[in-house]
């Protein structure tokens, strides 16, 4: 392959990169917003008593402040759900794809596993 192909690949491999790039920057912007606060949070007493379980596609919160939001994750830190607490106990069925996620409930956050 002559000098000049594979300055021209090279050149291709480079835009078609950094337009993936550009479309990708929101998902990765958000992904920085919940790592900078995943770091930050800092629990307070109150919500050390919340409980999160999960059986299937149900997610049961126990003790939980009211009018507060449940927010899930996906495992890379992109947000795939949000829900308002009503009350402190309470369950929610929710129709996410089997895997890993991350929910946060003000400063308390959990791993799960959806089955």
């Amino acid at each position: 392959m002559s000098l000049i192909k594979r300055m021209k690949t090279m050149v291709a491999g480079l835009i078609t990169a950094c337009s993936l790039m550009l479309f990708a920057f929101p998902a990765q912007a958000e992904t920085a917003a919940f790592v900078l606060a995943v770091h930050t949070a800092q629990p307070s007493a109150d919500t050390l008593k919340v409980k999160v379980n999960v059986i299937e596609n149900r997610i049961i919160v126990t003790d939980a402040p009211a009018k507060s939001r449940l927010v899930i994750y996906s495992i890379v830190g992109i947000r795939v759900k949000e829900i308002e607490i009503r009350h402190p106990s309470e369950e929610y069925a929710v129709s996410l794809p089997k895997g890993y996620y991350i929910i946060r409930i003000e400063d308390i956050i959990r791993k799960i596993v959806i089955r």
